[in-house]
């Protein structure tokens, strides 16, 4: 992974993120992708102009018997660049996944994203300063954990910024 600034101006910057499968200029839109149902597939996506595209590890492994090869690029069948989001937001509509922190990270690493997003706790709204306080601090530990056994090397991890409301929760 090498990510290069090619501009500049005041404070806005025009990057390039080069991963192991595609290049990705910055800022990037990255329209999400169902992998269980898609209505516009990645290919469409990528003659639009897209270099790269989102979709949902949680769901992957929710349907992982659907797909006999278990990589994303050709669970999709799309060869750019492809972020792996958690599923962490399911945590704020259902409650409850049925994966650990730990069992995510083994699973991005299965299925191989060029980016991948920890299992993170999603502050949501209107949520006191307690709630905020914890979901900022678990999303931290988690990060750490997720630093700590990682094993593959070409997959590069990205932590969501949680806080809600609270800016001092959200620097931190």
């Amino acid at each position: 992974m090498v990510f290069s600034v090619r501009e500049k101006d005041l404070a806005g910057r025009i990057g390039e993120l080069v991963t192991r499968t595609g290049r990705l200029e910055t800022p990037a839109l990255l329209p999400v992708v169902n992998p269980v149902l898609q209505i516009v597939s990645p290919e469409e996506m990528k003659q639009i102009g897209f270099q790269g595209v989102m979709t949902n590890a949680y769901i992957v492994k929710r349907h992982w018997d659907r797909w006999t090869e278990k990589k994303i690029h050709a669970i999709l069948d799309f060869d750019g660049v492809i972020m792996a989001d958690s599923g962490a937001y399911q945590l704020l509509r259902y409650g409850e996944i049925e994966l650990s922190p730990t069992e995510l990270v083994r699973l991005q690493e299965e299925i191989e994203p060029d980016i991948a997003v920890i299992l993170d706790v999603p502050t949501g709204w209107d949520v006191d300063r307690g709630r905020a306080e914890y979901t900022v601090m678990e999303t931290l530990r988690r990060a750490e954990l997720t630093a700590k056994i990682r094993k593959k090397s070409g997959i590069l991890w990205v932590c969501p910024i949680q806080g809600g409301t609270f800016l001092d929760l959200l620097r931190k």
